[in-house]
């Protein structure tokens, strides 16, 4: 008895430090963690079941760019990729993604048939910034650039003048400046108002000096490239952070490489300053094709047989291939695409659909926990980022999301109480906007900035036939400029310093001080503090990550799921059979979406026959083509075969997992 208690008591002890050693490997989300605190969790993470670290890169200040894998064991399964904190100076995407990985390690409900790639910190070098003794917000990293085109690189950074190790800027009185001093908070500066008889007083500069006595002021620091612009949709060649040309710096080609060795990443999720989840996409962007005015090249014109000179409608277009491939399933996409109208720089109407239905999804997810809405809004997708050339080359579901942004103030009500609160206009149905009167709708309109075109009696109109709605009106209003009051800060500085007074103590904002320059004598040293739009404090880390990420993996819930739906074989006698396939995706999302048609990305799915048949009509390799959500495509051959002959259907892909399924003819 006493032996079988010591043998008990042993295995107790020998599997207690196993536990306690995993317990070891969960992050801690206390704090923000440094470059190389980021790669130790990595490598404590990788140490778990199923999953494996590559190095991918090596910044140019020599620090690791790693990925972790999560689902070393799936072989054939759709993958999501998560990159974080892809220009640095964001620490709290770089939070969110090991965040994600220890959710993921921690329940097995997502990673079952699905493969995870996590890149927490693609930009390790401006990474280090934030827990530098002088913080400047830089988002580039150490890669040499001569940003001025002299003979020497890094030689003209920003200097602490003040010695708060804060880098923020310089005015200095100049009568040629273009500031003055804002009437309702001092600390703000607004540019002059000519109009208003303004006339500019200080000029403004990044804290530092005149290292390399050109004129300017800190144009040329250490470093270096932008990783977070570096992509090549929309790459921006004019501006030098970007690099001469996309992955010049080896953090995006590493990142480059890796995506395009797996053609199974059938998402993407990015974290960062960027939010479409909560705002979809954004076009207007000039040098897309005028869809309406077509001039069809000669080769195709010719085939088509269409005028060359003419100008022609997508719907006119589309009508003329239709002609010619009566069979052939046809998008507005496939066809730019086809006759080569340029390269798509605004988001396709038919990825909006979901894009838009999705991200009202993610409201009421974040309504029905109480979090905050009410912020500034999310700075729109940068040209070179990684979320836009996930989506526009990748062709695949792109999602973005800011864990944090800078609570708005309470809007101060009227003495007077009679302009509406654009969340009261918001909540109301289209008789009790109506019923508030003209008078109260053209304030409400003026307070909101709305378009001249836009007046009560017009508004009222439009209700009452029934084409708009107070929310559908209030989503415009948000989209549109703001019109800033005069004499006071814009919105967004508004904000920024309630904030910091609220929330930071004051520590959001250096106040003006006093400092003798080198060159420019006596100015002024103060304004925003670096990182106060995108870092709260580390206590808020957690509840920030707990509360959003999870949407994150409801999305992969959203996927294509194609499948073998049904078959049926019809005896037509000697020895003929008719053999009818059913496709269907049983997804909420379709395969590919509208941008992966048009640059054909992803890969196909491929629907294959195989048996001791000989095809009279269709192909033994057939692939399936677009398959809208929750969509059925019926597939027909004739075939000769004896009887009771096998015959094995799959379904096969670079993305999804493979789909098999085994029948006989006639039997």
């Amino acid at each position: 008895m006493h032996k079988k208690l010591f043998y008990l008591l042993l295995s107790v002890c020998l599997l207690y430090p196993v536990r306690h050693l995993k317990a070891q490997t969960t992050a801690s989300f206390e704090k923000y963690h440094t470059p190389s605190e980021v790669q130790q969790i990595l490598t404590q993470l990788s140490g778990s079941a199923n999953t494996k670290l590559h190095q991918i890169a090596v910044s140019p200040g020599g620090a690791a760019v790693s990925v972790l894998e999560i689902g070393t064991n799936l072989d054939d399964a759709p993958a999501v990729f998560v990159g974080g904190n892809f220009e640095g100076n964001v620490p709290l995407a770089t939070e969110g993604a090991l965040y994600l990985a220890q959710m993921l390690l921690d329940s097995t409900q997502y990673t079952q048939n699905l493969k995870w790639y996590i890149m927490p910190q693609p930009n390790p070098d401006a990474s280090k910034d934030y827990f530098a003794a002088i913080k400047t917000g830089a988002a580039t990293n150490l890669y040499p650039v001569n940003n001025d085109a002299d003979e020497a690189t890094g030689e003209d950074g920003p200097e602490d003048l003040n010695g708060d190790g804060l880098i923020t800027q310089m005015r200095v009185k100049d009568p040629e400046g273009e500031y003055v001093v804002s009437s309702n908070d001092p600390r703000i500066l607004e540019k002059a108002d000519a109009n208003k008889g303004e006339r500019g007083i200080y000029k403004l500069y990044t804290e530092g000096i005149d290292n390399d006595k050109d004129g300017t002021y800190n144009e040329d620091g250490p470093g270096g490239i932008n990783v977070g612009i570096g992509f090549p949709h929309l790459f921006p060649y004019k501006n030098a952070e970007a690099g001469r040309y996309s992955g010049e710096t080896p953090e995006v080609y590493g990142i480059l490489r890796f995506i395009f060795d797996r053609p199974q990443i059938a998402m993407v999720y990015t974290l960062g300053t960027s939010n479409f989840c909560l705002v979809p996409p954004k076009g207007g962007r000039k040098g897309d094709a005028n869809l309406q005015s077509i001039r069809i090249p000669g080769r195709y014109a010719r085939m088509l047989n269409a005028d060359a000179t003419k100008t022609y409608t997508m719907d006119e277009v589309m009508a003329l291939v239709k002609e010619q491939m009566p069979e052939a399933e046809l998008t507005s996409a496939m066809v730019a695409g086809m006759l080569g109208l340029g390269a798509a720089v605004n988001p396709l109407e038919e990825d909006l659909v979901f894009y838009t239905a999705l991200s009202d999804d993610y409201k009421e997810y974040l309504k029905n926990r109480n979090f905050n809405t009410e912020t500034l809004e999310p700075t729109p997708a940068k040209d070179g980022s990684f979320e836009l050339w996930a989506y526009y080359h990748l062709g695949v579901p792109s999602f973005s999301m800011n864990l944090f942004s800078v609570p708005k103030i309470k809007e101060e009500k009227s003495e007077k109480g009679d302009v509406l609160s654009i969340d009261e206009v918001e909540k109301m149905s289209s008789e009790d906007f109506i019923a508030v009167g003209p008078e109260k709708i053209d304030n409400f309109l003026k307070a909101n900035n709305a378009p001249e075109k836009m007046n009560a009696e017009r508004i009222i109109k439009m209700m009452k036939e029934g084409d708009f709605t107070p929310k559908q009106m209030v989503e415009m209003l948000k989209k549109g400029p703001k019109k800033e009051k005069e004499g006071k800060p814009s919105e967004k500085d508004k904000t920024l310093l309630a904030y910091s007074d609220k929330e930071l103590e004051g520590n959001g904002f250096v106040n003006w001080s006093k400092v003798d320059h080198p060159t420019l004598g006596e100015m002024e040293v103060g304004g925003f503090a670096p990182y106060i739009e995108t870092t709260p404090k580390a206590e808020l880390i957690d509840s920030l990550a707990k509360t959003q990420l999870p949407w994150l993996l409801q999305l992969t819930r959203q996927m294509p799921k194609i499948a073998i739906e049904s078959e049926k074989i019809t005896d037509l006698g000697a020895g003929i059979y008719k053999l009818e396939i059913v496709i269907a995706n049983n997804g909420k999302l379709p395969y590919p979406i509208a941008m992966g048609v048009r640059n054909s990305q992803p890969a196909p799915v491929v629907l294959i026959l195989t048996g001791e048949i000989e095809l009279l009509e269709g192909k033994k390799r057939t692939p399936i083509g677009p398959i809208g959500a929750n969509q059925l495509k019926k597939f027909t051959w004739l075939v000769k075969a004896d009887r009771n002959q096998k015959v094995t259907a799959s379904l096969e892909s670079a993305v999804f997992t493979d789909v098999v399924k085994q029948f006989n003819i006639g039997g």
